[in-house]
């Protein structure tokens, strides 16, 4: 079952000034039609280093899998708390019985072949050992992929507007979409590692607060090869129901992809906007 709590919307492009005129804008409408499509026919792969030109910062997506009943969990919740949030984009996926387990962290779990707690995967592929601190200097800090987000509330609907800018030819793209919440009150097992900001604390925590956490995904949405040409710039609008939620709490997190590797990943606090990833010169 597909968490898409709506459907395509079409997005109004005219005007649009944070576009340069070398840009090729392409648009979906409700019925799912493309407009505006490029027409670059220059070969692409997966490669997101290989490039003359520009690049823009890279951003990298985090996924703990954990749970409020491990004890060890509570080490690689603190070391992604810790992580350079300039750099790092973490989300807490609960699964396993976890009291702050549901259907998205399930399917994801399921999705990434993921079956115990304290898994720590890097952009996808990598493997993280939880007792390790995240050091930016390990992971790429380039990427001829950027992401740009706008998300509006209107009652109990979050509608969230994305745009993906690629600087070479890319194929069989995709891109997924978590609403993740901050300031979750859930207890939290405790095993007082040695050197933790947590040595000090309960071996059981009743009141921990949990951040990032994942409530809802949207997985793997196609972006079509005619529409990630270098310069392309691809607009499509998703949503989800919030209904319960307080929105102050809530994130989006979207993260684009090839079968190889994570291009980048952005973050939006909802009810804001974020520009595309800056330049690199």
């Amino acid at each position: 079952m597909k968490f898409v709590y709506g459907i395509l919307i079409l997005i109004a492009v005219v005007g649009f000034s944070s576009c340069s005129s070398d840009e090729k804008i392409v648009v979906v409408d409700s019925s799912g039609q493309v407009s505006g499509q490029g027409d670059n026919d220059n070969s692409g792969d997966g490669d997101n280093t290989s490039h003359d030109g520009p690049t823009v910062a890279k951003r990298v997506l985090i996924e703990d899998y954990v749970a409020t009943w491990c004890g060890n969990c509570i080490l690689p919740i603190e070391k992604s708390e810790q992580a350079d949030k300039s750099v790092f984009v973490p989300v807490a996926i609960h699964f396993l019985g976890s009291q702050l387990q549901n259907e998205a962290a399930i399917r994801v779990a399921q999705e990434n072949s993921v079956s115990s707690q304290t898994t720590v995967i890097v952009d996808k592929h990598t493997s993280h050992s939880f007792r390790n601190d995240f050091n930016a200097g390990d992971y790429p800090k380039a990427s001829l992929a950027a992401i740009a987000m706008d998300s509006q509330v209107s009652g109990s609907t979050l509608g969230v507007n994305l745009r993906f800018k690629f600087y070479k030819k890319f194929t069989d793209l995709k891109y997924t979409v978590y609403l993740c919440e901050n300031n979750v009150i859930a207890p939290q097992a405790n095993y007082q590692f040695s050197g933790s900001i947590y040595e000090s604390s309960p071996r059981n925590i009743t009141n921990f607060n949990h951040n990032h956490v994942l409530q809802q995904a949207i997985l793997g949405e196609v972006i079509p090869n005619e529409n990630s040409g270098k310069d392309d710039v691809y607009e499509v609008a998703q949503s989800f129901d919030i209904g319960g939620k307080n929105s102050l709490n809530l994130e989006v997190i979207v993260y684009v992809e090839t079968g190889k590797e994570v291009l980048n990943t952005q973050i939006v606090k909802v009810g804001q906007n974020v520009d595309f990833h800056a330049e690199i010169k």
